[in-house]
């Protein structure tokens, strides 16, 4: 497919750079994500969760098209999304998953395991990192297929189809229709992808200093759309609100552009820009941590404040992930993304 207009910061992403406030926007990301799952553990609501939840998900899904690209061909691209996806999520799968419910359900062996894929998992996190590679997969022939049409034609046929895709995924959520493998989500969050891929490609966003008059009317937009009218979607499971299914996309997207900007404008922070860095690592590993920090919690402290324990469940959560990034970088690079397991060219 040819790639339209290019862009400086394409060419940094090319280049192999690291762009600072990207792993911060990650940073924030995963931040996001742990805090929803302590106070999902502690069972206690947080002030603007809905509004949080509209845009949470699609914020990773978002950054992550960021970074699509096609490789050498298809071989070589499924080799990187195995290397760098697929291989995180076995081995995640198999040693935080299979083996606890072997271990748990010894008599009955592994039977209803696989049945439970998309549903309730030991760590259940890692359902993300699967869904991704079906997204990229599907992807990468959307933009083929869009490849054999006029160049003028290319761009919009891939945001279209990705579009009635995505559109597709939500009908599915919204009549509750199941389906495994979390493809139903991968259809719905599609378009989220399709967008990052297009900030990169089509947009000068990435390279293009702050704009202080223009990024303050976004974010200020952002805060009022989603603030009236949230529109958490429920990823892992595919469940869609039946309120303002309209706004999925809106307020994805806004919330989204809400946290790059904010990203870009203060460029670095050492301890969320670094988690960023190694996202994948605190998303595989966060669950058991947080649901041990809970535990204690609950057993030690129960008569604090629900506000206390959530801060201090993921403060805590966050200081064992911090030291599990520093073992995992030395100890586990081939199962965390860091090095590749299949060569690539």
């Amino acid at each position: 497919m040819a790639s339209g207009k290019q862009t400086a910061g394409g060419d940094v992403l090319n280049s192999g750079k690291r762009i600072g406030w990207i792993d911060l926007a990650k940073g924030i990301c995963i931040v996001l994500v742990v805090f929803n799952h302590v106070s999902v553990a502690l069972k206690v609501d947080y002030p603007l969760a809905e509004q949080v939840n509209s845009f949470r998900m699609p914020l990773y899904f978002v950054l992550s098209g960021l970074f699509f690209k096609q490789y050498e061909g298809f071989v070589g691209f499924l080799k990187r999304k195995t290397n760098k996806l697929l291989i995180p999520f076995v081995f995640f799968l198999l040693a935080t998953s299979v083996l606890p419910y072997w271990l748990l359900h010894h008599e009955n062996s592994l039977k209803g395991f696989f049945n439970e894929m998309n549903g309730p998992m030991y760590n259940f996190a890692i359902w993300f990192l699967l869904c991704l590679f079906e997204i990229n997969i599907l992807f990468y022939f959307i933009q083929w297929l869009a490849g054999r049409l006029a160049p003028r034609h290319q761009v919009v046929t891939v945001i279209a189809v990705s579009l009635l895709l995505g559109c597709c995924g939500l009908i599915l959520g919204l009549n509750r229709v199941w389906v495994p493998l979390y493809l139903a989500t991968m259809l719905t969050a599609l378009p989220f992808f399709a967008f990052g891929w297009w900030l990169r490609r089509h947009s000068d966003f990435l390279s293009s200093p702050v704009n202080v008059k223009r990024d303050l009317l976004v974010a200020v937009a952002g805060l009022l759309i989603i603030g009236l009218f949230p529109a958490p979607v429920i990823y892992s499971f595919n469940v869609v609100p039946g309120h303002n299914v309209a706004m999925v996309y809106v307020c994805g997207i806004l919330g989204t552009m809400m946290v790059l900007i904010l990203s870009k404008m203060i460029g670095h922070l050492p301890l969320v820009s670094f988690w960023g860095r190694y996202s994948i690592m605190i998303l595989c590993t966060h669950q058991f941590i947080v649901v041990s920090m809970a535990w204690l919690a609950l057993k030690f402290a129960p008569s604090l404040p629900a506000p206390v324990q959530i801060i201090a469940v993921f403060l805590a959560t966050l200081f064992v992930c911090h030291w599990m990034i520093h073992f995992m970088k030395r100890f586990m690079p081939h199962v965390t993304a860091q090095k590749d397991v299949i060569r690539v060219p």
